[in-house]
């Protein structure tokens, strides 16, 4: 049985992009292993991921792949046709002026489509697909100081550390009131709006209901099936939808917020997180392209129930008018995703016996309980990242700026726990972990 000093569990997300980008320019791209069974790089972000609604994302041009190296950076890739389509997209110090909703035009937003393209491109470039292994995890099992990771094409190996970077797909949210009865509904007509297709042949001409909370994805997807016909309506707890470039104060993006935040008690940045509200909030002019669209929008509408009805689904909700019902063609739930690695089918072994504390309540509940070097306590070396590390990366968890800002704050630490000494490594080739040494000779 081989042995792979660090395993990404995701490794196509950009996590996996930015760790074998650090280590590539350090001359270690051999000591990583990227699983993931997606065909391509940032399924997240593909046609057919769950941001395919998405025009525009929210990132400033500091969240890219650069790395510090400025020839990767976004504003600088050339697209297949020789275009720059993200050369004049707007920077953190923009973001961080109370007046940029109204200066930051569209067009100087970054791309989802092109961002998507640029990161594939990046990847394509430093060779790391030849590092991937596409397949999916099956099983992590603790095996004294590693692990012992299983994979679903029945491919076992041990690793020392592992980045569990498993994006947002398996933590889609369901508020706990709607389980009972959302059960019971017809799965191809009601879906959590991530998973919602917009190809669907009877999508023009139906009437559509999303039941959210006034977040980008809500307006995002309303918009998009609009243009695709659907007649949309958004059922909303909230009112007026606030509208800001970024979700939270721009500081939070930035290394220096991360290290001092990081330095802080533990107890200290859950209380930071608990105090720090972030209102759900949209990209500016989202109500005004949703108005013209003709969606439209139940504020202050609290969902009760619905049921299957006429081949449809009959919502109930109540608003400042009493109970109201209507039926509706689909019913797709913007509710958002609630981490809980726990429950992830791989961690049974992980977890068992106690093992991988959580946090009890408050914004990070469900998630890791972190050491002081950003570790799982509790098991072998384990890094959680993206949503995962919000206890210790802070708001910006959730980001891009989690793949490339956060991770290389960690990476002195995995190396260690790898036992790769980077100083005696640099600027040297390294072996494939994933293929086996007859095969290399």
């Amino acid at each position: 049985m081989r042995d792979v000093p660090i395993t990404v569990v995701g490794g196509r997300g950009p996590h996996g992009l930015a760790l074998h980008l650090w280590l590539a320019d350090r001359g270690l791209a051999g000591c990583a292993a990227l699983v993931d069974p997606a065909p391509h790089w940032l399924p997240t972000y593909d046609d057919a991921g769950p941001a395919r609604a998405t025009v525009h994302l929210r990132s400033p041009r500091e969240l890219d792949f650069a790395l510090g190296d400025p020839s990767r950076s976004m504003t600088c890739w050339r697209d297949a046709d020789g275009s720059r389509p993200l050369a004049d997209v707007y920077c953190l110090g923009e973001a961080e002026d109370p007046h940029a909703n109204a200066t930051v035009a569209p067009s100087r937003r970054v791309g989802r489509h092109a961002f998507w393209r640029y990161a594939n491109d990046v990847a394509r470039r430093s060779g790391a697909d030849q590092h991937v292994r596409e397949a999916r995890v099956e099983r992590l099992v603790p095996a004294g100081d590693r692990w012992l990771v299983h994979l679903d094409d029945g491919d076992t190996f041990r690793t020392a550390v592992v980045l569990l970077a498993s994006g947002i797909v398996p933590h889609l949210r369901l508020p706990e009131p709607w389980r009972a009865w959302w059960c019971h509904l017809p799965p191809e007509r009601a879906t959590h709006a991530l998973a919602a297709s917009l190809d669907d042949a009877s999508l023009p001409g139906s009437s559509v209901a999303i039941l959210g909370s006034s977040n980008a994805a809500t307006w995002e997807l309303a918009c998009a099936a609009a243009r695709r016909g659907a007649a949309v309506t958004i059922v909303c707890r909230r009112g007026a939808t606030i509208e800001r470039q970024l979700p939270f104060d721009p500081a939070w993006f930035r290394t220096e917020t991360m290290r001092a935040f990081i330095a802080q008690d533990p107890k200290v940045r859950l209380r930071t997180l608990k105090k720090t509200h972030i209102p759900r909030s949209t990209l500016p002019g989202s109500t005004r392209r949703a108005a013209a669209l003709g969606v439209r929008v139940l504020p202050f509408a609290r969902v009760r129930f619905a049921t299957p009805l006429w081949g449809g689904i009959q919502l109930q909700w109540a608003d400042a008018r009493g109970e109201r019902a209507e039926r509706f063609d689909r019913v797709w739930a913007s509710t958002g995703v609630e981490p809980r690695p726990r429950a992830l089918p791989f961690m049974r072994d992980a977890v068992g016996g106690g093992r991988g504390p959580v946090v009890i309540g408050g914004p990070a509940r469900h998630l890791p309980v972190m050491d002081d070097a950003g570790r799982w306590k509790g098991m072998p070396p384990l890094y959680p990242l993206g949503h995962l590390a919000l206890p210790r990366c802070g708001l910006a968890a959730a980001t891009l700026a989690s793949a490339g800002r956060y991770l290389p704050l960690l990476m002195d630490d995995v190396l260690a726990d790898a036992g790769i000494d980077p100083g005696a490594r640099a600027m040297r080739p390294a072996p494939d972990p994933l293929i086996p040494l007859e095969d290399a000779a």
